[in-house]
C-alpha cells in the first residue's frame, strides 16, 4: 500500500494558490517547481515531498480547481432546463461568472483540456478520466432534457443522448484545436465562439437542418 504522506494544511494551501496562479500565467511547460516554491514560502523538496513530481502537482491543481467551481457555481447549473440551447447557455453563463471571481482556476482548467495533448502522458490520463468525470454530469443533464422532449415513438432514448454527447466531444475538439491556434484564450470571454458554436449545435440537434416539405 502506498504510504500516506502527512501534509501541513496551511502549507497545502499556499502550495495550492502559487500553483494555480503560476499554472494559469505561463502554462504547464512554463512553469518550475522552484517558483511556485518561492511563491508558496515553502522549500522545493517539500513540494515533491507532497507530491511526488510536478506533473501530479499539476493534476492536483486542476483537480483542486474542478472541485471548487463545483462547489463554487450556482446550483440552478445542474437544474435540468427544457431545451439543449438552455443548457449550453445556462451552463455557459454559470462558468463565466466562475471565471470573473476565480480567474486563475478558469485559466487552468482552459489551458489544461485546451492542451491536453501537450501534457505528459500521464498527467493526459489523469485529466482525461477527470474530463470524463465531469461528462457524466452532463450526460445525466441531457437525459432529463431528453426526458422532457416529444421524442418520435421509434427513436431510442439512448441512442439520442449518446448521438447529443457526440456533438458534445466534437465540440470539445474543436475547442482544444483553437487553443493550438490561439494559447492565449484564458477565460470564457475569450472562448465565447465556442458557446456560439454550440448552441448552433444543438438548435441543429433540436430542430434538424432539413427544411420541412410543405
Amino acid at each position: 500500500m502506498a504510504t500516506v504522506v502527512p501534509k501541513d494544511p496551511a502549507k497545502v494551501a499556499r502550495i495550492m494558490q502559487a500553483a494555480t496562479h503560476e499554472f494559469a500565467q505561463h502554462g504547464y511547460a512554463g512553469v518550475k517547481t522552484d517558483q511556485i516554491a518561492a511563491v508558496a514560502q515553502v522549500s522545493k523538496g517539500l513540494i515533491f515531498h507532497y507530491y511526488g513530481s510536478k506533473q501530479a502537482l499539476y493534476f492536483a491543481t486542476v483537480q483542486t480547481a474542478t472541485e471548487t467551481i463545483m462547489t463554487t457555481i450556482n446550483p440552478r447549473a445542474f437544474d435540468a432546463p427544457d431545451d439543449l440551447v438552455t443548457l449550453v447557455v445556462r451552463s455557459t453563463k454559470y462558468k463565466a461568472e466562475f471565471g470573473q471571481s476565480h480567474p486563475d482556476e478558469m485559466a487552468v482548467m482552459i489551458e489544461a483540456y485546451g492542451k491536453l495533448d501537450q501534457l505528459p502522458a500521464k498527467a493526459r490520463q489523469q485529466l482525461t478520466a477527470l474530463y470524463r468525470q465531469s461528462m457524466q454530469v452532463i450526460q445525466m443533464q441531457i437525459g432529463h432534457v431528453v426526458d422532457q422532449m416529444a421524442l418520435r415513438p421509434e427513436l431510442d432514448r439512448t441512442l439520442v443522448i449518446n448521438m447529443i454527447m457526440g456533438v458534445y466531444n466534437q465540440i470539445f475538439t474543436e475547442f482544444q484545436a483553437q487553443m493550438h491556434l490561439h494559447p492565449e484564450m484564458k477565460t470564457m470571454t475569450d472562448a465565447q465562439w465556442i458557446v456560439d458554436r454550440a448552441k448552433a449545435y444543438m438548435q441543429i440537434l433540436e430542430y434538424g437542418f432539413v427544411t420541412p416539405v410543405k
